[in-house]
């Protein structure tokens, strides 16, 4: 239980139940094609985590009472490596040494499985990826590759550049855990406190610096010494997601409304978005019923991770 990490919460289980719903649908709705079906981890961390699981116990003095225990669960890696039917072919990458090195060791596990293990920044990988494979497409309808990604980014480390080479494969499903809690504290509602930094960290994961004029709109109104009043973010977290969707839907044909994952509390975290960058229109309505229904149905598990 060593080589795991703890983290998350109910949102995590959501995100991988969800993710493992997906990639079940994908390889056995195209397991009889003539391509290679690709899993691809950007931030595939260690490939297992350690949760806390409640359990119910009788007392006769005490009645029911509850108590806990540390158990290992599957991450994103783990729940690729174990799809049914199976990729044929999957690519982790992992830039934290310790992670790096449990991830390894869990590949280890699964030799009959052709795995492609990279250790290293997480664009750069997925651009390199993009750029040197041969992706099934109109140059290449018969063969190539077709691959559902996953990104889990850390904090806000994935930029939109990356975004836009994954999207001109025309082959990849994607999987986007969108930091939105991120955003909105980097994006201070009074606007004098928006830094270089700030502005530079929205802007590399937005693709744009337009960002602030949606977030921050000049105001008419003049103060009682007549005068402008500084910024104030006017962008509520919901318009906030409302404009990463509208960003995704530059570069990607079809986006859904994300699934909006919370602390237990309600305050807002991420929001896990799927996007289609294959331009085919019968490609695109069989992913899209299958991705909408899995966003929209709940989670069972009997597991509740430590927050």
């Amino acid at each position: 239980m060593t080589d795991d990490h703890d983290y998350g919460g109910n949102w995590t289980d959501q995100k991988l139940d969800i993710l493992q719903k997906y990639l079940s649908f994908f390889t056995t709705a195209l397991r009889n094609q003539n391509f290679q079906l690709l899993y691809i981890d950007g931030f595939a961390g260690s490939g297992g985590r350690v949760i806390e699981r409640i359990l119910a116990r009788e007392s006769p003095l005490f009645g029911t009472t509850n108590q806990s225990e540390k158990v290992n669960a599957p991450g994103s890696a783990r729940i690729a490596l174990e799809t049914d039917p199976p990729f044929h072919r999957i690519l982790l990458n992992e830039r934290h040494g310790k992670r790096f090195a449990a991830l390894k060791k869990l590949c280890a596990e699964h030799p009959n499985i052709q795995i492609d293990l990279l250790k290293g920044d997480a664009n750069d990988a997925i651009v390199d990826l993009c750029q040197s494979t041969v992706w099934r497409g109109p140059r290449v309808p018969d063969r190539g590759v077709r691959a559902v990604l996953f990104l889990d980014p850390y904090g806000m480390n994935l930029k939109f550049s990356t975004l836009e080479v994954i999207a001109a494969t025309q082959a990849i499903d994607v999987w986007y855990l969108f930091p939105l809690s991120g955003v909105y504290r980097q994006a201070s509602i009074d606007g004098r406190k928006l830094t270089s930094k700030k502005r530079e960290s929205i802007t590399r994961i937005l693709g744009t610096d337009e960002w602030e004029t949606e977030f921050y709109p000049p105001r008419e109104d003049l103060d009682l010494f007549g005068s402008l009043p500084e910024s104030v973010r006017s962008a509520n977290v919901q318009a906030i997601e409302n404009y990463v969707k509208k960003r995704l839907m530059t570069i990607f044909p079809k986006v859904t409304d994300p699934r909006r994952l919370s602390m237990d509390n309600g305050a807002p975290l991420f929001s896990l978005f799927f996007a289609m960058s294959n331009p085919d229109p019968r490609a695109i309505g069989l992913a899209l019923k299958a991705a909408n229904h899995i966003l929209k149905t709940g989670i069972s598990s009997h597991v509740r991770p430590r927050n």
